[in-house]
């Protein structure tokens, strides 16, 4: 709002205006400034600080909105039989990007995860349907983003030889994200290859039911911890 102190009192020369911000208008500022940088370091928490810049964001936007009592920042469930809990710690060099995709999952539940790409129910239906059975033999990148397009959202680096997981979403903040975790390229491209090799799938995860909610590719069961 402005204040207007700009009467003059005697023959006084005029006061300038001052502009002054409600407090109102001060949190939703900084609350869409706490909403970018999360949605940054999300995607990329090695380049800012870690897993734990992530939780702390996460903590920090929370303060100003409804929270359940005592809630901490970690992975929703720790579960000893979710696949939520289970993939994390299980491929050492996908891990960040593994666990960074969980707290990506728990915020679009809160509506604080901006996606680069939001699924139509016919296009989520086709990957929460599809994702397990398709994952049952070795994937690359290339295949996942042919077969379901491009991701709502990457977690880790864009280039093609690295670690990093690919989520898909809908618009319904109660649906499954499903998860396409891949570990680092194995093989070196050569001179030949006209293509160069490319990062592969190690696990998908549709939800935590552990009979039919996942799937691990031979790829992924060979480096399975």
């Amino acid at each position: 709002m402005a204040l207007d102190v700009s009467s003059r009192i005697g023959s006084g020369p005029a006061m300038p205006v001052m502009a002054v911000t409600a407090p109102s208008e001060r949190v939703d500022r900084e609350h869409e400034r706490l909403l970018e940088k999360f949605n940054q370091a999300v995607r990329h928490p090695e380049e800012f600080g870690g897993l734990s810049t992530v939780a702390s964001l996460l903590d920090r936007i929370a303060v100003s909105e409804p929270r359940t009592a005592g809630s901490v920042w970690i992975p929703d469930t720790n579960a000893r039989l979710a696949p939520s809990a289970m993939l994390r710690g299980a491929f050492p060099d996908s891990d960040i990007y593994v666990i960074a995709s969980q707290y990506g999952e728990d915020a679009h539940r809160r509506g604080w995860l901006r996606l680069d790409r939001t699924l139509t129910p016919a296009e989520h239906s086709v990957v929460v349907d599809g994702a397990v059975a398709w994952s049952e033999t070795d994937r690359s990148l290339p295949e996942i983003v042919a077969e379901f397009g491009p991701p709502s959202v990457t977690f880790g680096p864009q280039a093609p030889r690295r670690p990093k997981t690919l989520t898909y979403a809908t618009a319904d903040r109660a649906a499954p994200v499903v998860a396409f975790h891949l570990g680092a390229a194995q093989a070196e491209p050569s001179a030949e290859e006209q293509m160069p090799a490319s990062a592969a799938l190690l696990a998908v995860r549709v939800h935590d039911d552990f009979f039919d909610g996942w799937e691990l590719t031979p790829f992924g069961l060979d480096r399975f911890h």
